[in-house]
């Protein structure tokens, strides 16, 4: 999967190192985070302060999960 050209409805937002790609899609709002020079991890919800805080909440866990792994 790749991640979208910048469109002029897409949102970028940078959240703890993350880049969060905030964008509509239809009925719902898609979220593509990742770090730099990774592959990103589509979040799907049906509105922007849902996938917003979604996305988030994925860097949360990966940034725990990360400091577990030490």
């Amino acid at each position: 999967m790749t991640v979208p050209d910048h469109s002029p409805d897409t949102e970028i937002v940078e959240h703890k190192g993350y880049q969060i790609r905030l964008s509509p899609s239809g009925l719902e709002w898609l979220a593509f985070v990742a770090l730099p020079k990774q592959r990103p991890t589509l979040i799907m919800a049906p509105d922007r302060e849902a996938v917003l805080a979604k996305a988030y909440e994925w860097i949360e866990m990966q940034l725990t999960s990360a400091i577990g792994a030490l």
